[in-house]
């Protein structure tokens, strides 16, 4: 009787336990699907009011610039303060000496950074201004522990760094890919089906 008492109990705190990790993966993933649209929503309502709006109540990180490759269709919204946890939900940005610095992952928000080329050209806002057009000059890799950005021209220019290589196996690769746009002016109006 004891036995059968036993290993019902095991049952049940198993079951209990399978459940518990079931619904902390459900969680991972609805988590996974709701924050790109409320960051968007974030973006959108800060445009409105000028001040950065977080996406969600407790959230440390708010959109405040959004980048756009048109090229490829993406659009990736830019959250500030550059921890890890911040990097889970986009870009983050940093400024350095009149230089603006994307930082992002390889493997979600700036995958498509391994098919960008010289001369293709990037929309980049910042919240509370207007969209500006910006080309790519070139692309290089640099070693992460001396990893360096072009001196000289120190004002309009856009860095986008990310690990490399895009499909290494190792999640602590010891390389960068670093991607340089310079300011081209005002970005062309985007067109909605109602303009056609």
């Amino acid at each position: 009787m004891v036995k059968r008492v036993l290993f019902c109990f095991s049952i049940v705190v198993m079951l209990a336990l399978a459940a518990w990790q079931l619904g902390q993966a459900g969680l991972l993933a609805a988590k996974a699907w709701a924050a790109p649209i409320l960051i968007e929503q974030a973006w959108t309502q800060g445009q409105l009011s000028g001040q950065a709006v977080k996406p969600w109540r407790w959230g440390d990180s708010a959109p405040i610039a959004r980048l756009e490759e048109p090229g490829q269709g993406v659009t990736r919204f830019v959250m500030d303060g550059g921890n890890m946890r911040n990097l889970a939900f986009g870009p983050v940005l940093s400024e350095d000496k009149g230089r603006t610095i994307l930082y992002g992952h390889r493997d979600t928000h700036f995958r498509f950074l391994k098919s960008v080329e010289a001369g293709d050209v990037f929309s980049f806002q910042k919240l509370g201004e207007e969209a500006e057009s910006w080309t790519v000059s070139k692309r290089f890799i640099a070693d992460a522990d001396n990893l360096y950005l072009p001196v000289g021209q120190t004002d309009g220019s856009l860095f986008l760094i990310t690990c490399y290589p895009f499909d290494s196996l190792d999640p602590d690769t010891d390389q960068r890919l670093v991607v340089e746009l310079v300011r081209e002016g005002p970005a062309p109006a985007s067109l909605s089906l109602a303009d056609l």
